[in-house]
This record gives structure tokens, sequence and C-alpha cells, in this order.
């Protein structure tokens, strides 16, 4: 018995070492405020990993750009100095948290992560600085004004905010597109683009995509964060049409 105690212990030790060593050496994740107090008080690397687009129509001050999409991407993320601690950050969190574990995985011991991206921090109203020669996107743009009109009518209305970097955004919208086409006059299916409609994601808190919502009358139905299938959508509609009346067009 003695025997046994010995090797649970000397397992569980094992155990709180590695996990202790996981967390001294792992990503740092941390929030808007968060991150930017950490950058004024202990100065490092600050580096927006968005496309050239999306870093010159709004980026943090003094931040370098770095697009994760490139085909040199790794290769110039490796080139960052050791010594200094690593700020990372893009939309919403999902592309500097890959490209902070390429670097934890290459031995960089401080990286952090701004954990919800930058939709997060103009939730705060901290600033950014837009480039001079800004090219806004508008495709797929919703105004406030837009948004209460469209949710407020009575009859179902589902919406898709999405933005156009995001792989699974990309991925969903054939089948959203079909949809539209199937569900016709039933249930009115809209495109919302978070990069165009920033003041509206905003003021609906939205801090990552897609973010999927079946509204009526201002009421929300269901919403969800994240993939969805098709299959579970289409379920989703079917609940909800069970008692209502054709959508107008």
């Amino acid at each position: 018995m003695t025997l046994i105690k010995s090797i649970i212990v000397s397992a569980l030790t094992v155990l709180v070492m590695f996990s202790s060593f996981g967390q001294k050496s792992g990503i740092i994740q941390i929030d808007a405020i968060g991150f930017k107090k950490k950058v004024q008080s202990k100065p490092g690397i600050l580096l927006d990993v968005r496309t050239l687009r999306e870093f010159k129509n709004g980026h943090i001050s003094e931040a370098g750009q770095l697009n994760y999409y490139a085909l040199d991407f790794r290769q110039k993320l490796l080139m960052l100095p050791k010594n200094e601690p690593i700020y990372l950050y893009c939309n919403t969190g999902y592309r500097s948290e890959r490209a902070a574990k390429i670097l934890i995985e290459n031995g960089y011991a401080e990286v952090y992560n701004m954990e919800k991206g930058i939709l997060e921090w103009n939730l705060y109203n901290l600033p950014v600085k837009i480039a001079p020669d800004a090219n806004p996107d508008t495709d797929n743009k919703l105004e406030m004004t837009e948004y209460i009109h469209l949710t407020q009518q009575d009859a179902l209305t589902f919406i898709d905010f999405y933005a156009p970097w995001c792989a699974p955004c990309r991925k969903m919208m054939p089948m959203i597109d079909s949809l539209q086409v199937e569900y016709h006059n039933r249930i009115k299916i809209v495109k919302v683009n978070v990069d165009a409609s920033k003041s509206l994601a905003k003021e609906l808190k939205i801090t990552g995509v897609p973010y999927l919502v079946l509204m009526k009358k201002g009421k929300i139905l269901f919403s969800q964060n994240g993939l969805i299938e098709r299959k579970d959508l289409i379920k989703v509609f079917e609940t909800h049409l069970k008692t209502e009346k054709p959508a107008k067009k």
C-alpha cells in the first residue's frame, strides 16, 4: 500500500510540475482593457496579424502589421526577438491565438493574445488609428436604424453576422445563400458584414463571428456563436415556422 501511495504521489507531483510549466510557458490570454494596460506598463512588440486593408481601416497605435494569411507569415513571425514581450491581436482573437501558438512552440516565453480582438477593443471605445488611404468595406452594411426596422417586423428574420476574413463564415456562406432561396417568402434571411457595420456590431456587443440570430418583433428566438450544421439550422427554422404566417416580400 505504501509503494502504491508513493507511486501516486510521484505521479501527481509530475503532473503538477507539467501543469505549472504549461501555465508559465503558454499563451497569456487577456481582455482589451488588460491588453491596453499591459502594453503601456510593459512595452514590447505589438503586432496586428490582420490583412493590410483591415489594419488601415482601424488599428492600435504603434502596432506593426503582418498578414496571418500570407505565405511567408510564419517565416516573418519567427524573426521577432525572443527577449521581449509579444502582444498579438486580430479582429476576434482567432488568428492572433494561432499566431501565438506558433511563437510558443518555437520558444517564445512571453506572448499575450487579446482574447476577443479589436471588436472588444472597440466596445470599450479605446482609440484606434485610421490610415489616410483606408478603404472601408461597404458590402452588406447595416446601420442601427435599419437593424431596428428589420428586427421589429411581424415576421421571422434571421441574421447572419459575418466577416470577410472569417474562415467559418466563408464556409457557411453557400449554405446561407441556398437557405435564402429555399425559405424565400417564409423567413427573411439577411447577411450583415460586421467589418462594414462596425457601429452596429459595437451597439450589439458582438465580439465574435459568425453570430447567428433569429428574431421576431425585436425578440430573440434563437442565437448562436459559431458554426451550425444545415440540418440543425433547418430544424430551428421549421420549429418556429409552425406557428408563423408567410413573411412579407
